[in-house]
């Protein structure tokens, strides 16, 4: 039986993203544009393999549980992507006005993401991070716990590493996981932004 308490909680979280939803793309997950390095097109998705959506851990979640695991996973992995960018751009750090300056505008390497994986898990793994999947996933269902959560983070990381065009994965995934979701698909995105919010400090949910 679900308590009082989630019963609140989730009434809260869809008053907080009902006005997000309205005005927001489908897949528009960041509350600014990314650098255009991130701003890659990439072609209607594939349907979801069943790979993409099989629990790596064996934690007997639900699909949909794993489903929003990943989801989470995938979009704040990108959000620290764009902040290690950002981090390491001499025109960014100096405010320079030539775009020239400004490393966060190319496109970025393959296998990119392997290269400075350590640098990024460094910006992503806050205390926030776990937390923010939990509230996520808890938005829909009360299942799971934070190892299990870990445990399906990491794996997921680990597979995002070996990708030859890291952005590219991460849309095609986030679009691919979407669709293979069977709740409250056109409100996830809204959740993925306020997450994200959260992880950053904006939002002390």
């Amino acid at each position: 039986m679900t308590s009082a308490s989630t019963m609140m909680n989730s009434q809260n979280i869809g008053q907080a993203t009902a006005a997000l939803e309205r005005d927001m793309q489908a897949w528009d997950l960041t509350d600014s544009p990314p650098p255009p390095s991130l701003l890659i097109q990439t072609s209607s998705p594939p349907p979801p393999s069943p790979q993409l959506l099989q629990d790596p851990t064996g934690s007997g979640l639900c699909e949909e549980t794993i489903i929003d695991i990943k989801l989470a996973t995938h979009h704040l992995v990108m959000l620290a992507l764009i902040d290690f960018l950002h981090d390491t751009c001499y025109g960014c750090q100096t405010a320079h006005p030539s775009q020239v300056q400004h490393s966060c505008l190319h496109e970025l390497s393959e296998y990119f993401f392997d290269t400075y994986y350590d640098d990024v898990m460094l910006r992503l793994k806050t205390f926030r991070f776990i937390p923010a999947i939990r509230l996520f996933v808890r938005a829909y269902a009360n299942d799971g716990t934070k190892t299990q959560f870990s445990r399906i983070a990491e794996h997921t990381m680990t597979e995002l590493r070996s990708s030859q065009h890291i952005v590219c994965a991460i849309n095609d995934n986030i679009a691919q996981l979407l669709e293979a979701s069977r709740y409250a698909r056109r409100v996830k995105p809204a959740m993925l932004r306020m997450i994200g919010n959260y992880w950053v400090g904006r939002h002390l949910v």
